[in-house]
């Protein structure tokens, strides 16, 4: 009985001087796997098997460390100016281009090259121009890509106004906010401006395009605006009143609506001198 204690007191003192790391737990495993260190059963030339429990976890699938490194940020400055895309409202103002087919070549074209010019390097999250770059992935992937499918309607809402969206490019200049509106610290004065140029934008394309055709104008600008902006801001749910709104109507028919009243107003204010 003596030498059973003395036995279990020499095993508890071995093991006592034992590393965690060598994973000698029970006395079978002396019995099976001998008393070399678990650890170094991965990396020698020893083959035998790890006991149940402690099977080596592979190393050979290795986590990419994050970038880190900021990025110059003029070669993407470089491609949005060749869409004029100096702030959140010349990205929605690319829904009046003659074409949207050709814009959404040139957008992705710029896109890849922005890409390209960040494979090693990351831009600040409050860097403006990567701001508008993320504001322009929106417009290619709710416009030019048909949008993720929550948005279905309202992006075949905006192809089918497209030729009354062409005739208010005028009045969507006009609703821009003063330069580096959007660069500004005060949060509730930029929120202020950004519903400012949101019910412009309403209240413009429901008197040439109709209703329907300004809320869904209204709600991508307020997307991708927001997402072209340091701040975020809250859109306001209550529409302005419009009175007088042009009925609703599709394509050619309601682009020539569009042409008819602004060459009205334009023999309105020839009568007026």
């Amino acid at each position: 009985m003596a030498k059973k204690w003395t036995a279990l007191l020499l095993l508890l003192q071995l093991l006592s001087h034992l590393e965690t790391g060598q994973a000698i737990w029970f006395p079978w495993y002396f019995q099976r796997y001998g008393l070399e260190p678990h650890s170094s059963r991965h990396g020698g030339r020893n083959k035998i098997t790890c006991p149940p429990g402690y099977e080596f976890r592979s190393s050979t699938t290795l986590v990419p460390e994050p970038k880190t490194d900021l990025c110059n940020d003029n070669p993407v400055l470089q491609q949005l100016a060749r869409l004029y895309v100096v702030s959140p409202e010349r990205i929605v103002l690319l829904l009046s281009q003659p074409s949207l087919t050709d814009s959404c070549a040139e957008i992705s074209d710029v896109l890849d090259k922005i890409k390209s010019s960040m494979e090693n390097c990351v831009l600040a999250p409050d860097n403006l121009y990567g701001r508008l770059a993320d504001g322009l992935r929106y417009f290619r992937t709710e416009v030019c890509a048909g949008g993720d499918g929550s948005n279905w309607k309202r992006c075949t809402g905006l192809q089918n106004s497209h030729s009354c969206l062409r005739e208010l490019r005028t009045d969507m200049i006009e609703c821009e906010a003063p330069a580096d509106w959007y660069e500004r610290q005060n949060e509730t004065k930029v929120c202020h401006i950004y519903n400012d140029v949101l019910d412009c934008y309403y209240t413009r394309a429901a008197l040439l395009c109709g209703l329907d055709s300004a809320k869904q104008l209204r709600s991508f600008a307020a997307d991708a605006m927001g997402r072209a902006m340091v701040h975020k801001c809250k859109v306001n749910k209550r529409l302005p009143r419009v009175d007088n709104a042009m009925p609703e109507a599709s394509g050619s028919e309601a682009g020539s609506k569009a042409m008819f009243f602004n060459c009205f107003i334009f023999l309105c204010i020839l009568i007026n001198f």
